[in-house]
């Protein structure tokens, strides 16, 4: 069996990140994504570090499972062939600023009027309304602008970005959502819909209690680095050979952890009875897991809470999770043969189907490599083929 997309026709207009990243779920679960790209030129990504002869990790990596067609929708032929594709196609996805496409002659009323059925899903800065909608954008401008910047970091350091480009990656996952549920819904009423995603929208609807601290006490949270603000203790602790992060966010969690530094007593004690309690009390408790933590090894520490059940782990370098078990366990990150690349690990599946189950099928595209297959199935013979060619729209 396929995955669970499977039959689902997408044209793929997106570059970058966030957009490519949408349609690489999509991708790994069984839809047919076809990525349209300039002649010649391609997604900006493939020039994007690390490259191994003369071809790009980082576009292999969220690009896998796709084909590529050349085609320049900027000409008058391009955009034909754009039509003929759309007729047969279920969703198309663009990472355009807004208003791009209608500017083209090739917005949603005018894709709706080919194929009813069609579903138009965007991602952009700031989204297709709004004062700030022509705005350009990236993701540290999302970052920084949606408030993640200044809750993010140690709190006598400067404002943080995050290591990933989160505001891409929740984009995306966004934008596929929303694709799944119009298609869902499609099912019930048989017409598509547009799907509009924002980075900065994206990044304020995940600031998490920052947002019931303001409405309820009228203040901005501050960097607090390691620390959740809501839940105590939940921070980071020195260690013999390094560091270790533990959360006993809750009472039950924090009476074995107790237990497991031999401190009975603590559970009763007026100060920490309670979450709340903790919370208002932290650096008093927070003291009091230091010492004991700086006393042993991170492995002593992980061993004897791990037997409590008490969430602990220390810091991993990305070579060391990449190794761990639990990530091969997981087939998180899986070898593909790339014709040019050559043998390359990328990321797995985390959507994990048991019925349907998705998977990293074959390698990114070679620059219009699918060009001409994907034309002759709406028949475009070879004599339009040459023509297009020399024409440079394909």
């Amino acid at each position: 069996m396929g995955g669970a997309l499977e039959g689902v026709k997408v044209i793929d207009l997106t570059h970058a990140y966030n957009g490519p990243f949408c349609t690489m779920h999509l991708a790994d679960h069984g839809a047919e994504v076809l990525k349209i790209e300039k002649p010649g030129v391609g997604d900006m990504t493939r020039e994007w570090p690390p490259i191994r002869n003369g071809e790009s990790g980082y576009y292999a990596a969220i690009n896998r499972n796709k084909k590529s067609v050349c085609l320049d929708i900027t000409k008058d032929g391009g955009k034909a062939v754009f039509k003929s594709l759309v007729k047969t196609a279920d969703v198309v996805v663009d990472n355009f600023r807004p208003g791009t496409l209608d500017r083209l002659g090739l917005g949603y009323d005018v894709l709706k009027e080919i194929n009813p059925r069609i579903i138009l899903a965007e991602s952009s800065g700031f989204g297709q309304y709004g004062p700030l909608k022509d705005r350009a954008a990236y993701d540290v401008v999302a970052q920084a602008m949606g408030g993640f910047c200044e809750m993010t970091g140690s709190p006598d350091g400067p404002p943080m970005k995050s290591g990933p480009a989160i505001a891409d990656n929740y984009t995306g996952t966004y934008l596929a959502l929303g694709i799944c549920m119009a298609l869902f819904r499609r099912e019930k009423t048989g017409t598509g819909q547009r799907v509009d995603v924002a980075m900065l929208d994206t990044i304020f609807s995940i600031l998490e209690n920052a947002l019931p601290i303001l409405a309820v006490r009228g203040e901005s949270l501050s960097r607090v680095g390691y620390v959740d603000p809501a839940t105590s203790p939940y921070d980071l602790f020195p260690c013999r050979d390094g560091h270790v992060v533990i959360a006993a966010a809750n009472n039950n969690t924090f009476n074995r952890l107790c237990e497991a530094m031999n401190r009975p007593d603590l559970p009763g004690n007026g100060m920490f009875s309670n979450n709340d309690l903790r919370c208002t009390n932290r650096a008093e408790i927070t003291a009091i897991i230091r010492e004991w933590t700086t006393a042993r090894n991170k492995q002593e520490i992980e061993d004897c809470l791990n037997e409590k059940g008490v969430p602990v782990s220390s810091i991993y370098s990305i070579e060391q999770i990449a190794q761990h078990p639990q990530i091969q366990a997981r087939e998180m990150f899986v070898e593909v043969d790339h014709p040019t690349l050559g043998p390359f690990k990328l990321q797995g599946v985390p959507i994990k189907m048991y019925g349907t189950p998705g998977g990293v099928r074959t390698p990114s595209p070679l620059l219009g490599e699918h060009t001409e297959e994907v034309l002759s199935s709406i028949g475009i013979g070879q004599a339009e083929m040459k023509d297009l060619k020399t024409k440079g729209i394909v």
